[in-house]
């Protein structure tokens, strides 16, 4: 069993690092797209939400609050879709070789890993830059990121399978992402009055909020997150994680067969 472990992590490795040679093939400004697709559409809030709608104008530095946002999101989005497809774009090699087929959804998350960490970097320089020096809450970041990962993989398991079966998943799937944007804190901040009670009560119960909201604390304000943020990304980690390997695991067989 030892030995199977290191096999699975290179094999993990090895298609993760793949991906991303593959996606950015021929490509101009490579990883870079990771970083100018969150810019462009923090530019694009900006303006609808200080100019507009105006809520924006009332937090400080809003462009970059923003974009702290919106990388996460980037990589969660971006996981999934990739992640929903991963079975069928990799057909030839399932029924070729025998190997633990869970790494395929769970390399698209890696591999949107690595450039949500190297942006993080870059967004960090920015914001110490206009003022928002790092403090050691910036530590929280780390197991939150890796939470954050955990259940996206658990929610790639289960998409992935799924869309073997009903090929309309992926097609839901950028549906249901569009609504989730909107119903997190992405673009607006908790905990300030801009949103009725209700809808902030609610929202807390998303299970990407406390991750928003444990980034947004640890590099836009500097202050620790509040101990709500922990116990919802780790329960709901817990929980998709978990319910994503069982989905996996019951269909996998048959999913086989099915390609």
């Amino acid at each position: 069993m030892s030995g199977t472990r290191p096999g699975i992590a290179l094999l993990l490795a090895s298609l993760a690092a793949k991906e991303l040679k593959v996606r950015y093939k021929r490509s101009l400004l490579g990883f870079a797209w990771f970083l100018l697709k969150p810019v462009f559409n923090m530019v694009v809030f900006t303006v609808v939400f200080t100019r507009i709608i105006r809520f924006g104008g009332d937090i400080e530095h809003y462009p970059l609050f923003l974009l702290t946002g919106l990388l996460v999101w980037n990589f969660f989005s971006s996981s999934l879709t990739a992640s929903t497809t991963s079975l069928l774009d990799n057909t030839r090699l399932i029924r070729s070789i025998s190997f633990p087929r869970a790494v395929l959804p769970a390399a698209s998350v890696a591999a949107n890993a690595v450039h949500l960490l190297l942006a993080l970097l870059v967004t960090e320089a920015l914001l110490w830059g206009f003022g928002h020096a790092p403090s050691a809450s910036i530590a929280a970041l780390v197991p939150a990121v890796l939470l954050l990962m955990a259940m996206t993989t658990g929610i790639s398991l289960a998409l992935s399978v799924w869309n073997v079966y009903l090929r309309d998943v992926s097609q839901l799937v950028e549906v249901v992402l569009l609504a989730w944007f909107y119903a997190s804190p992405v673009i607006y901040p908790l905990g300030t009055g801009l949103l009725p009670p209700g809808a902030e009560a609610a929202m807390r119960f998303n299970p990407v909020a406390g991750a928003f909201e444990i980034v947004h604390s640890t590099m836009y304000c500097g202050t620790w997150p509040p101990s709500w943020c922990w116990i919802s990304l780790c329960a709901w980690t817990a929980v998709l994680l978990l319910a994503g390997f069982a989905a996996f695991r019951a269909a996998e067989p048959a999913v086989v067969k099915e390609l």
